[in-house]
């Protein structure tokens, strides 16, 4: 769906990605954390992904931020790899099909890996 039926307050407040190439680095965390990760499948390997990726001579990795940013969603990526941080930035000059849109949009297995409320004893109430 268009992003403005899904966030209909896009002119007032931008949403920001988190962690959103999935669940990979909470593989590296001590059990409790990678629990909701661990049967997760990457968002790299999904093949609806290297299908686009493939079509567009890229990356998964600028795939689905081409994705986020194509919907006008804002990506902080991160990398320690150089030639990574430079694909990174390399997302604007293509674009996604609808249907390849549809399809990325349609991944969402409903997890927020980035909840502290989750994994602490008692939740952090940031907003008030």
């Amino acid at each position: 769906p268009p992003r403005s039926t899904l966030f209909p307050y896009t002119t007032l407040f931008r949403s920001t990605a988190y962690s959103s190439f999935g669940p990979q680095s909470f593989l590296e965390l001590p059990p409790a954390f990678r629990e909701r990760a661990k049967n997760v499948t990457l968002l790299f390997d999904d093949p609806t992904v290297k299908a686009a990726a493939n079509r567009l001579g890229v990356s998964p990795a600028q795939v689905l931020l081409r994705w986020a940013t194509q919907r006008n969603i804002v990506v902080i990526p991160k990398s320690n790899n150089v030639n990574r941080l430079k694909q990174n930035l390399d997302v604007l000059d293509f674009d996604l099909q609808e249907d390849e849109i549809k399809e990325i949009c349609a991944l969402d297995k409903h997890l927020r890996f980035n909840d502290p409320g989750f994994y602490l004893a008692r939740p952090i109430r940031i907003f008030a």
